[in-house]
Parts: C-alpha cells; sequence; structure tokens
C-alpha cells in the first residue's frame, strides 16, 4: 500500500500527508455552482431521496417522515427555522453540504399537511413513523458533482481506475475554509495556552479572508490596540466581538474564550482530535501500510453497505483469520481518534505515544478541557467507494474552451467526498479548487459505537 505525498501546504498542516493514488490529478473547480454539487441521502431502507420519493413508511406512529431539499443553506439554521414554523421537533441523521442541492430525511413531531416552499427550501410529507429520525440513521450518501475548468491534459477514466480504496482522512472542512485553523485553536485550548488561543482566533490573518477582515486581523495582530478593534471591527465578525467585548470588560483569556457558544468550543477540540488522527494515520500508512493488522489493533466487519458494523479486537488465536478479511476488502482497521478514554496497544501505542509526546498532551487532558469532556472514538483507516462512474464529459459552458465532467459515486456514512475528489483532482491550492470551501460544524462525531 503504498503512499505518494501531497504537495500542497494546506493539506500538509491538517495532517493530510498522502495520496492513494500516483501521477497527476485532473485539476479543475468544484462548487462553481450549488448544483454542481448534489448530495441524495440513503436511508437505512437503502433507498435514495430525492424528488421522486413520495412513500415511505416505518408503521403508524406520531412521527411525520419528510424529504428535505435544500439549496445553498445551512442546515441547523434550515432545522431551526422549520421547528419555529411548525411549532415542533424536527430531526435528521447527518449534517449535509452548504454550497449543494442536497436531499435528506428528516422526521417531525406531528403532521404535515401541506408541503413547505420557501426560499431555496422544500419539505414535502412521505409517510409516518413510530420514531423520530436518530443520529447516524442513514446508510450512506450519494453524491453526483461537476468539476468545471478541465484543461483536458489527463483522461478522467484513467484517475477514476485507479479508485479502489480512500484513506479515512477528515476532510478539509473539518478544520475552517477561509481560515483553516480551527485545530490550531483547540490545541491552545488544550494546552492550557489561552491567551495564544485568543489571538489565534482573533488576529492570525489568513491570505484566503476578505481582503476587509485580513487588514483587520493584520492590524489587530501588530497593535493588539482591543479598544480600536473593536470599534473597526467588520459587522459580520459576531464571535470575534464578544471575545473582544469580554476582554475589555475585564476578562481574562480564558473566560473571554467563554463568551463563545459551548458548540464553538467544543468544534475547537473536535478539529484538533481529527488533526491528530490525521498524523497518525499517516504515519501508519507510512510506516505499515493501512490494511495490516497486528496484535492489540482492533478491526470491524463490513456490512453490504461497505459500513462498519461490529468490532474485533486482534488476538493470536484471530490474527490470521482477520488478515484474510481485511486483504479482501470485508473487513477494516479500526484506528483511534484521541480523548480522554483513549486505550493504545500495540502499534497504535508507537504511533500515538510519539504524536502526544510531540504536541505535549496526554489523554487525560481531554477529561476536563474548560469543563467539557472528550471522548475518544474508532474510525476506519479506509474507506471504499462504489457505483463510482462519469456520467458526462463535455465543454465547459461556463469556461469556454475548457472541459467538465460530472462523476457520481456512494460513500458509507461519516465519509467526506473531498477525500475521493482530492485524489481525481490533486490541487495544489484545495481551496481555489473548490475542496474546503464551506465548514461543516459536526452534528455528531463519526462513531463506530453510534453506528451499532
Amino acid at each position: 500500500m503504498p503512499t505518494f505525498p501531497t504537495l500542497s501546504h494546506l493539506e500538509r498542516s491538517l495532517g493530510i500527508l498522502y495520496y492513494s493514488t500516483p501521477g497527476k490529478g485532473i485539476g479543475g473547480k468544484i462548487r462553481v455552482k450549488p448544483e454542481d454539487f448534489l448530495v441524495e441521502e440513503i436511508t437505512p431502507e437503502g433507498i435514495i431521496v430525492n424528488e421522486s420519493l413520495k412513500s415511505l413508511s416505518r408503521g403508524r406512529g406520531p412521527y411525520t417522515l419528510a424529504v428535505l431539499k435544500k439549496t445553498s443553506r445551512d442546515l441547523l439554521p434550515t432545522i431551526a427555522l422549520l421547528q419555529r414554523r411548525l411549532s415542533a421537533k424536527v430531526s435528521f441523521a447527518g449534517i449535509k453540504d452548504r454550497r449543494a442541492v442536497t436531499y435528506q430525511l428528516i422526521s417531525i413531531s406531528r403532521p404535515l399537511t401541506e408541503p413547505i416552499r420557501l426560499n431555496n427550501l422544500e419539505v414535502w410529507s412521505v409517510g409516518t413513523s413510530k420514531w423520530g429520525v436518530r443520529p447516524g440513521e442513514l446508510k450512506g450518501n450519494r453524491f453526483t458533482i461537476t468539476i468545471r475548468s478541465l484543461n483536458g491534459e489527463l483522461t478522467p477514466a484513467e484517475t477514476l481506475c485507479c479508485l479502489s480504496w480512500l484513506p479515512g482522512y477528515f476532510g478539509h472542512q473539518r478544520f475552517g475554509t477561509t481560515r483553516p485553523n480551527t485545530h490550531k485553536v483547540g490545541k491552545h485550548i488544550m494546552r492550557g495556552e489561552f491567551e495564544s488561543a485568543v489571538r489565534e482566533f482573533l488576529a492570525e490573518p489568513y491570505e484566503s479572508e476578505p481582503r476587509q477582515i485580513f487588514h483587520f486581523r493584520q492590524n489587530l495582530k501588530a497593535t493588539w490596540d482591543l479598544q480600536s478593534a473593536l470599534s473597526s471591527i467588520p459587522p459580520f465578525l459576531l464571535y470575534e466581538r464578544e471575545v473582544i467585548g469580554a476582554l475589555l470588560s475585564g476578562a481574562d483569556h480564558m473566560h473571554s474564550l467563554e463568551s463563545l457558544p459551548k458548540r464553538l468550543l467544543r468544534l475547537f477540540v473536535d478539529a484538533y482530535q481529527s488533526y491528530l488522527f490525521n498524523l497518525a494515520l499517516s504515519e501508519r500508512w507510512a510506516n505499515y501500510g493501512l490494511n495490516y493488522i497486528d496484535l492489540g489493533d482492533t478491526v470491524s466487519i463490513l456490512d453490504n453497505s461497505l459500513n462498519p458494523s461490529r468490532s474485533i479486537k486482534v488476538t493470536r488465536s484471530n490474527l490470521e483469520k482477520l488478515r484474510k478479511l481485511v486483504e479482501s476488502k470485508r473487513a477494516v482497521l479500526l484506528m483511534p481518534v484521541p480523548g480522554s478514554d483513549l486505550h493504545l496497544e500495540g502499534i497504535n501505542y508507537q504511533i500515538y505515544s510519539k504524536i502526544l509526546d510531540s504536541e505535549k498532551i496526554s489523554p487525560c487532558d481531554f477529561a476536563n478541557v474548560m469543563g467539557m469532556k472528550f471522548w475518544g472514538d474508532m474510525r476506519p483507516a479506509v474507506f471504499y467507494p462504489s457505483g463510482l462512474e462519469i456520467l458526462d464529459h463535455s465543454g465547459d459552458e461556463l469556461n469556454p474552451g475548457k472541459t467538465k465532467i460530472t462523476v457520481r459515486f456512494i460513500l458509507p456514512r461519516g465519509f467526506y467526498a473531498t477525500i475521493l475528489l482530492r485524489e481525481i483532482m490533486k490541487p495544489e491550492d484545495p481551496k481555489s479548487s473548490g475542496l474546503n470551501f464551506i465548514r461543516d460544524l459536526p452534528f455528531k462525531r463519526f462513531s463506530l459505537f453510534s453506528m451499532l
């Protein structure tokens, strides 16, 4: 299982160090239009959620099952809007991309008699259920994505034919878009370096930011004049305004961070956990490969949808049998996402001991982070796309003289389309290619145990 180093400085800073395929990518851009990025959820029954879904029953019960279609809308504010409008609880299985057209199943804790049609938003009833939709209650997602502005130097089919498996990295959007520093803030918080966390959050400028924001942060970093910053802060930097206001009111650096929503504080540390996992995955890949297992490892049997099902500890009595299952793609190696309950053995102990020592943290540090506890998880080291095909390869009407392709594929739940797309495109600048265009708030970190 060879490794092919990324040329992207951004990816290296996120722990995403390698590709699974050799050679150049096709380049191009995604998300030029929302319609270029279509996401259709696949229900536990194996039904693809889209315009054609009109009927789905999970028994007679108090919940309405409905399809939510949204275009260029964040999911969490959309759910909040629907709950206010319907005076009911609205539940969903997983977060979907913002700059995209997405379809997913939701449940509403009351009858829905008429479809809802608002700006870039549609909801229609398809049936009833005895229970509400639960987090992680899906088989996966089907993606239909158009990659534009291609020069035609490489044949897309040549690239696609090599994609039999993919590394289980956390994707670019996990760490921020225009400011890929979410994990850096989280690292400082973890280490109790609250002043550094505040300065990274408020005043570290990134070239990818809009000029007004870049210059604001640049000036604040140079002067640390908080009073002047408060009077000149761009109006949409609401969280930054809260922290500056707290500092000016006499709060120390830790308490100024506590002015932020808990959800955002958790996001910082979640991203740091993801960064540590990416580093560990890269280290194991480079030294052992991702389909090699040994004593002390944990593997999971894959179900028919290529999702992990039950976990099995590797022992002397089952080692050879499990190695054959992993080699035949019927099982996958699981690697730990570090947390307060991190228990390591064998190869993972060697890898994480080195990484955590370098980062100057220990698993017990996750037990109390500003009053919050962060548990660990197990995540597959690899995942397998299915149904990969090219639907169209033609001239790009938005970029005369260039071409576009439309690809379709299915991914198991919990994995990032951007990790597949980066293998096809291999951009040196993921942001300009559209790979990290959005920032998803994690509804629930991928967890094997939440899926059993």
